[in-house]
């Protein structure tokens, strides 16, 4: 039997990277996966790979209209939610003293508000069917093990990581079959590992030897691989696991 088999999920940044891995993985797995992304025709696009057991969804994660709507959207379509995956965000680079306060306010409203927001609304749909449900959110080893020049993104996954365990404490504590837990990657291949090798101003080879070097294994992660551990939290194998941290980073937040 799939993994997912019966289970709605609703993924953001879905079109990209780690959200697209995942959402074809699910869709793999059995799951009846929403698609949410700022560009709908991203969306449609993604959804029309994975076929009819596929929903695009156009959502701006800081936006609590827009996530009122697609959680209604998925409602109204499947009358269920099972799975949320928080996989929207983005990396800003600067120091303390570099970082503008635009900056620090974006990276907040899409790493952590955006989660809050999906979270308050997702829930209660999640918890109509009184079925088991799991919440991943997507964090950072840089969460775990800051890097300077990464001010505002590392403490912005870090606050994540913090709320991922306090909606699981207060999930559980009110008798709610519903996980939450969060995903860290470590460097992986995604447009967005590109852009953050294109700002450091280095010749690509030299940045991505650089980023390789923090991982003890060597080597930047695969979209596919955290793809399969996020897959994990979602079902039902991980039942017994709430409030945790699962690294998929070749042991970055351990290196010497």
């Amino acid at each position: 039997m799939s993994a997912l088999a019966g289970k709605i999920a609703l993924i953001t940044g879905a079109t990209r990277g780690m959200g697209r891995a995942i959402a074809l993985r699910f869709a793999r797995e059995g799951a009846r996966v929403a698609v949410a992304a700022r560009r709908i025709a991203a969306a449609e696009a993604l959804a029309g790979e994975i076929g009819d057991a596929a929903l695009a969804l156009t959502l701006e994660v800081t936006d609590t209209a827009a996530w009122d709507a697609a959680v209604a959207a998925v409602d109204a379509r499947w009358g269920q939610l099972d799975i949320l995956v928080n996989c929207a965000g983005i990396t800003e680079q600067g120091t303390t003293e570099e970082t503008s306060l635009e900056s620090w306010r974006r990276l907040f409203a899409v790493n952590l508000d955006g989660p809050f927001h999906g979270c308050r609304a997702a829930l209660p749909l999640m918890k109509r069917s009184g079925q088991p449900g799991s919440i991943v959110n997507v964090s950072s080893v840089f969460a775990q093990r800051p890097m300077p020049g990464f001010a505002g993104y590392s403490t912005s996954k870090a606050a994540l990581t913090s709320f991922t365990k306090v909606l699981a404490l207060e999930c559980a504590a009110a008798g709610l079959p519903i996980r939450v837990n969060s995903l860290h990657p470590g460097g992986t291949e995604t447009e967005m590992l590109e852009q953050a090798l294109a700002d450091t101003g280095l010749p690509r080879e030299e940045a991505y030897a650089h980023f390789s070097a923090i991982h003890p294994m060597g080597r930047m992660g695969k979209v596919e691989e955290v793809a399969e551990a996020c897959l994990w939290l979602a079902s039902d194998a991980s039942s017994f696991t709430t409030g945790q941290e699962l690294n998929v980073d070749g042991a970055s937040a351990i290196r010497p």
